[in-house]
């Protein structure tokens, strides 16, 4: 029975549509890593909330500064980026994981 559910056009496109998932985590998972900055990941390493800047490769709109209040406090707006702070440290490697986020630093960096 399985086997000839298997054979089926819905199982082979249930198949691919799970590894296209599956292969896209991967992708956001390793790319995570280089996004986020030395200083802040040494400053959310320590536990407490911290600040940072949010740099984009575009100017971001209203929609982007909306889905990134649900991780800190908008401080203010720039040509290419959101400055947040209050952002819990584990928000700090979701944040990492959005695929049109650039970078994740310190203020004092981004200047």
């Amino acid at each position: 029975m399985l086997r000839r559910f298997l054979r089926t056009r819905f199982a082979k496109t249930l198949i691919v549509v799970a590894a296209a998932v599956v292969a896209w985590q991967i992708f956001l998972s390793i790319r995570a890593t280089g996004v986020v900055s030395e200083q802040l990941q040494a400053a959310a390493s320590r536990g407490e909330p911290v600040e940072l800047v949010v740099q984009l490769g575009f100017p971001p709109e209203r929609f982007h500064t909306l889905f990134l209040q649900d991780y800190g406090h908008v401080r203010g707006v720039s040509t290419d980026g959101v400055v947040l702070r209050d952002v819990r440290p584990e928000s700090v490697g979701m944040l990492a994981r959005v695929y049109w986020v650039d970078r994740l630093t310190t203020p004092e960096e981004s200047e």
